[in-house]
């Protein structure tokens, strides 16, 4: 059985591990040790100097019997602010004391690939081959998993654990994704001697956003400018304002058709005013479906039945790791590990899903041996 004191034990210690998205080192340097007792074999890639980072991608492999391979990734970073939290356990329940995030997104997902991994050895339960990748940068772009060389591994299966809802939660639908800076560039002038010399370049922005689309634009797709600046004083014709725009949608062909849309209507304001666009937002990451047909699927379906946990397949607007390993040929599925208000102070997990998914890796591995 899983030991519900280490699950605990291991989270509380990883958690209170500072690990903003390219500082990692602490949290790295923690799993090495980790996968070592456990006798992986552990190397660190050199990402950290593509992306540059403290720390890269942890990689553990450990030999079964040859006949599958499977992976198992989480990833390190956490979002701001993580320095100094302080873990509370109240009622079954991990939290912060309200200071900071906690950090299990996704330090949830690494604890319990270790510890179910911990259980199964502990039983001298025959493995498959395992890999085991803790990756870096997440929370800004899926860098780590965008460096990692996947292919040197040749997965059959592989589960990131990064997910909200309860364990047993599988996704089998993201979104495609597009980010980046759009710019407008006008001309100052005095805002009280000469404006009408001056292009101002909020104008423009505001008649160009009154004509794009935003928020939701239908079950698929959905489209954000979410931060904005420009302007030097309140006295010149603002010469210049830069806006960050995201756009997502489970349909490829949607984002590009919003992506012309939205470039074509900053094109026709620009010229109209005589400011100039420069439009730098660019396609990330790739969506998936998983087809429900999928042998896999079916599998971990059986897991779920086996320890008494509900299945579910969900689609998420966010992405993840599996997004890349997906996109490069290497089936993979994010699972759900119980993360609840992630990415704010009121950040919780109850004691018991970490035990669960704990419980769910464990049975993953003696199902697919």
């Amino acid at each position: 059985m899983v030991n519900e004191k280490k699950v605990v034990e291991m989270f509380v210690n990883l958690a209170k591990i500072s690990s903003p998205s390219l500082k990692e080192r602490g949290v790295g340097d923690f799993v090495k040790k980790q996968l070592q007792e456990l006798g992986f074999d552990v190397i660190e890639d050199n990402c950290s100097k593509a992306i540059g980072g403290n720390c890269g991608n942890i990689i553990g492999v450990l030999k079964g019997n040859g006949k599958k391979t499977l992976l198992f990734s989480a990833h390190m970073d956490t979002v701001l602010p993580c320095d100094k939290v302080t873990p509370i356990i109240e009622d079954g329940i991990i939290k912060s004391d309200g200071t900071t995030v906690l950090g299990g997104d996704d330090k949830s997902g690494i604890v319990s690939i270790i510890e179910g991994i911990r259980s199964i050895i502990d039983e001298k339960i025959e493995l498959p081959d395992l890999v085991v990748v803790f990756s870096v940068a997440e929370e800004i772009g899926l860098l780590g998993a965008k460096n990692f060389e996947i292919e040197k591994y040749q997965p059959d299966y592989s589960f990131v654990l990064d997910s909200s809802g309860k364990p047993g939660v599988v996704i089998v639908q993201t979104p495609y994704s597009a980010k980046g800076r759009v710019k407008i560039i006008g001309k100052p002038a005095h805002a009280g001697i000469a404006p009408e010399l001056g292009i101002n370049a909020l104008e423009v922005a505001s008649h160009s956003i009154t004509k794009i689309k935003l928020g939701r634009i239908d079950e698929e797709t959905t489209s954000n400018i979410g931060v904005v600046a420009g302007g030097e004083a309140v006295n010149i014709v603002m010469p210049e304002i830069r806006m960050e725009y995201e756009a997502r949608s489970f349909s490829e062909d949607k984002l590009d058709n919003l992506l012309a849309d939205t470039k074509k209507v900053f094109e026709e304001e620009c010229n109209r005013f005589g400011a100039q666009l420069i439009w730098n937002v660019e396609k990330g990451y790739a969506g998936y479906r998983i087809d429900k047909e999928e042998e896999i699927l079916k599998k971990l379906k059986k897991v779920c039945e086996n320890i008494e946990i509900e299945y579910k397949e969900q689609s998420t607007g966010g992405g993840s790791d599996s997004n890349i390993y997906n996109s490069k040929g290497y089936l993979t599925l994010t699972l759900g590990t119980g993360m609840s208000k992630v990415h704010t102070k009121e950040e919780y997990i109850l004691i018991e899903d970490l035990v669960k998914t704990s419980q769910l890796v464990k049975e993953i591995i003696k199902e697919l041996v």
